[in-house]
């Protein structure tokens, strides 16, 4: 009412000046200021070392990534053209039921009489919604990104047992929310006049991990495959040619669309392996495993970690383990180390086109916990050390290389090897029915910077075992990567991104031996506080920017 200006009885364009108005926005203000020193009195203060890295980040920010703008507005032109080819297939395979992805009340039509007749389909698709005002449950049906997935499981555990054409629904409406036409669009409306985009990357964006996230150009998300005939396609694309699959094909040209700038190359540095490193370190009970990666670093022609999960699982010499089994060992090494089940190895399985019913992912899954005893004890012994330390506020319990304490207040912290405390606010421990009987079990909020669209209050979460792995591995891989970046900015090292686990430097042509020998060192020289963690690195160097 005050900041949107109203056209005057003369033509003119004028603000509201109620006096009455004014007084009730000045007395909002000062509220507003009020809550806001409160919740900084609630906030620790940034440390030394933190302060080094928000500001080694801004340095990042305000350097921005090159997007190569003219192909990015190009390839938004290409909308109309996607939109067109998933609805197109969409009427096809529903006879002309659905002709677009975004016929909510269509779909959901068209899905609830496939469902009433087969029951796990029925379970994938459908969610009960309980009211937080009045407590009434509704069930709904619904086909967001978890229930697809549950059905592209089904049907990659018992082949033919969902109806090609569902899948084939499934699939699209996948494609469809995750656009790459958007992407491309935001690229152009975000890059400033000398096509850099800025502020790409939020300090601490991750809540539970204190991990880099991402805002607007949302780096993170790309895809991870990357066109292998970049500047073709990107020709055909700037001559507006049609394109065969486009939804597939652009999202390969993403990556590729971040661009050095003339007379510069690009020099990214990832961590092999981080996360499969730094759980079994952190343990401080599993050097073996760590001698493993130590041999590999030394002589790269012998059996890597994925080999040698395959051979615990298939009984064979890892040198002899193929390929197809060898993603087995893949998928089982990264989906469960943080007491994954059936579900997370068919995630995961997903993404390596590994195929496999429940029965089977089950026998794998106990083979790989079986031969890693190190790890299902860490659960246990972190899973225990969070209960006593909510139970005992102010004892500090202590597993392997982290450590918890808990406050008067519920505030649970954990310690990490460099220092940093993750927290975990209003923590309570409460005796819960399961299948085994009574249990402990602790539960905290999960607070985030940005609150899901929706939510009136923070959800909860139980702190069990393999997340509390998960965070405490993902956080000490971050400060890793955080003791990186601020040595390569001290050094003057012009860093422009650093999404996951790499690096990524934009530096002159003549440079570049100098930058590749400079990022190695700083990725391979292991904080003083990571003692005995073997790392390693791979580096690449080229104009656009890929995987």
């Amino acid at each position: 009412m005050l900041s949107i200006p109203h056209t005057n009885k003369d033509g003119d364009s004028v603000f509201n000046y109620d006096e009455d108005l004014l007084k009730e926005m000045y007395a909002y203000c000062v509220t507003d200021v009020e809550v806001e020193r409160l919740a900084a009195k609630a906030s620790h203060p940034l440390s030394d070392n933190e302060y080094a890295v928000w500001l080694a980040n801004e340095q990042v920010n305000d350097a921005g990534l090159k997007v190569d703008v003219e192909f990015a507005e190009a390839a938004a032109a290409y909308a109309e053209q996607e939109l067109d080819e998933i609805s197109d297939k969409l009427s096809r395979i529903t006879n002309g039921v659905i002709t677009a992805p975004k016929q909510f009340a269509r779909l959901k039509a068209y899905v609830e009489p496939l469902a009433a007749k087969d029951e796990d389909i029925r379970k994938a698709i459908t969610r009960e919604v309980t009211d937080r005002r009045t407590g009434e449950t509704t069930t709904k049906t619904t086909l967001d990104r978890d229930a697809r997935n549950k059905l592209l499981d089904l049907e990659r555990q018992e082949p033919g047992r969902i109806h090609p054409d569902f899948v084939e629904m499934v699939d699209l409406l996948d494609a469809a929310g995750r656009s790459s036409v958007s992407k491309f669009e935001a690229m152009s409306r975000r890059a400033d006049h000398d096509q850099r985009v800025r502020g790409a990357y939020i300090f601490g964006g991750a809540g539970q991990t204190g991990r880099f996230s991402a805002a607007g150009l949302q780096v993170h998300n790309f895809p991870r495959n990357t066109a292998k005939h970049f500047d073709a396609i990107r020709e055909q694309i700037m001559q507006g040619e049609r394109i065969d699959d486009v939804m597939t094909v652009l999202a390969s040209m993403l990556r590729g669309a971040i661009v050095a700038d003339d007379g510069h190359t690009f020099v990214c540095g990832d961590w092999s392996g981080i996360e499969s490193r730094v759980l079994p370190w952190l343990t401080a009970d599993a050097d073996e495993v760590l001698q493993v990666f130590r041999d590999m670093d030394t002589d790269p022609s012998l059996p890597d970690n994925y080999m040698r999960a395959a051979s615990d699982i298939y009984s064979k010499p890892a040198a002899k383990i193929n390929k197809d089994e060898r993603a087995v060992g893949k998928v089982v090494v990264l989906a469960c180390g943080y007491q994954g089940g059936v579900g997370a190895f068919n995630s995961m399985a997903r993404a390596y086109q590994v195929v496999m019913t429940n029965e089977q992912a089950k026998e794998v899954i106990y083979h790989w916990r079986r031969a890693n005893p190190w790890a299902t004890r860490f659960w246990d012994e972190l899973n225990d050390a969070v209960i006593d330390a909510v139970q005992n506020p102010g004892s500090i319990e202590t597993v392997g290389r982290v450590s918890f304490m808990c406050g008067a207040t519920g505030l649970l912290t954990m310690g990490l090897p460099s220092g940093r405390v993750l927290c975990y606010p209003q923590a309570r421990c409460e005796l819960i029915e399961t299948e085994r009987g009574d249990q402990w079990e602790v539960s905290a909020i999960k607070a985030t910077w940005k609150p899901k669209q929706g939510d009136t209050e923070w959800p909860r979460i139980r702190l069990y075992g393999g997340l509390l792995a998960e965070n405490a591995t993902q956080a000490a891989a971050a400060d890793i990567l955080r003791e990186a970046l601020v040595d390569l900015t001290e050094l003057d090292w012009p860093v422009v991104g650093h999404t996951h686990d790499e690096l990524l430097l934009e530096v002159e042509d003549d440079e570049v031996a100098e930058a590749t020998e400079q990022l190695r060192r700083a990725m391979l020289t292991a904080p003083s506080w990571a003692d005995g963690l073997p790392l390693n690195c791979e580096i690449w160097n080229g104009e656009r920017y890929r995987k």
